[in-house]
């Protein structure tokens, strides 16, 4: 049953590394300017927000098959939504049914690995990740090439396909995580909660908020722009994704401390953004490659505060899901502004201030580490 998880989940993200650089890029295609697209990738982290605590609660309560199920039918339509847009109110039904989608994916994914491989703690998360992060790049090379061959008709209808697989595996699925009580309604208030529990939370919002806004939906449209074509970009994920997914594999083998990968998390992936910002178009891909290399550390430490925010928890779905929700609103927040923000100052501000943000989240997290257990 493991392994058809993890099938499910490479599948996933075989269609997520081809979205990240299919969906910016057909929105412009089809006569969006870049403040509507921001506005409508702030959808997504509000279904989030919105699904999270549904779908933890129903894996906390019914067990995750449920989850796993819900989680497919929704990477189903929205892999049919994206197909058939050609306005931004229908991008943004796509972006709706997408966020529904991971939050059911990952209000079950860290659980049901807690439950089958408990000795592994947050590297198990990790190794969840980095073959991800491989499917992810293979998702985002083949955009380029299926682009050249159907233009963005064929890519689209591959994912519906392998949407389509993934609800017919995910039935196969039996629960690998169940709470021995219903969820109640208390369950999912965030007051009472101890202090790192609320740290883990900024921790979370720090590092994700900037980040999540840049990476999805600026970098693609700041290719764009500065003269690379749409198979090109897909390379460059596909090579920023092969390339987090070994590095996290490695650090995760060797079992890597907080603190270095938080120095060295930070230090390289701000070399790599500052080089993507002001380096001469040639070097630009190599910068952004080199970010990928300081990202894998900051993965390291956004594993670590999960496996330390659930791993003393009954209801694990639940309490991990509550430490994620602020992060979504943060999102909601820049990739509405940052659209806005890119078309009236640029790009470059809004990269420094992500560089800030990963320092920060870095140093947060040595410091949540270093906390004693139950420490209020």
């Amino acid at each position: 049953m493991l392994k058809r998880l993890y099938t499910i989940n490479f599948v996933d993200a075989f269609i997520v590394g081809a979205m990240t650089v299919l969906v910016p890029l057909l929105m412009l295609d089809r006569g969006i300017d870049i403040a509507t697209i921001g506005i409508v990738f702030a959808v997504a982290p509000l279904a989030k927000a919105a699904v999270r605590l549904a779908g933890a609660g129903m894996a906390d309560s019914l067990g995750d098959k449920v989850v796993y199920v819900s989680f497919a039918a929704f990477n189903f339509f929205q892999s049919l939504a994206y197909m058939i847009s050609t306005t931004a109110a229908g991008f943004a039904a796509g972006k709706l049914l997408d966020g529904a989608r991971e939050s059911f994916l990952w209000s079950a994914n860290r659980p049901s690995l807690m439950a089958a491989a408990p000795e592994k703690k947050h590297f198990a998360f990790a190794d969840l990740l980095s073959g991800r992060f491989a499917y992810n790049a293979v998702g985002s090379l083949s955009v380029g090439a299926l682009f050249a061959l159907g233009g963005f008709e064929l890519p689209l209808a591959a994912m519906v396909v392998l949407s389509a697989y993934i609800i017919f595996s995910s039935m196969k699925l039996k629960n690998f995580h169940k709470a021995e009580a219903r969820s109640k309604l208390s369950d999912f208030s965030p007051f009472g909660r101890s202090r790192k529990f609320y740290e883990i939370a900024g921790a979370f919002a720090l590092g994700s908020a900037l980040y999540s806004a840049v990476f999805y939906m600026l970098m693609p449209l700041y290719f764009k722009m500065r003269g690379f074509s749409l198979g090109e970009i897909g390379i460059f994920y596909a090579g920023y994704f092969l390339i987090i997914g070994a590095a996290l594999h490695l650090l995760s083998r060797h079992r890597i401390g907080t603190g270095w990968a938080a120095t060295g998390g930070a230090a390289v992936y701000c070399m790599g953004i500052a080089g993507v910002a002001f380096a001469p178009h040639a070097l630009i891909p190599v910068f952004f490659l080199l970010m990928a290399f300081g990202d894998a550390g900051l993965a390291i430490l956004w594993e670590e505060l999960n496996y330390i925010g659930g791993k003393e928890s009954r209801k694990r779905a639940t309490d991990l899901s509550l430490l994620v929700i602020p992060s979504f609103f943060g999102v909601i927040i820049t990739s509405a502004l940052s659209g806005a923000a890119a078309a009236a100052f640029g790009f470059a501000p809004i990269f420094a201030l992500l560089a800030a943000s990963e320092i920060c989240f870095g140093a947060w997290c040595v410091r949540l580490a270093s906390m004693k257990d139950g420490k209020n």
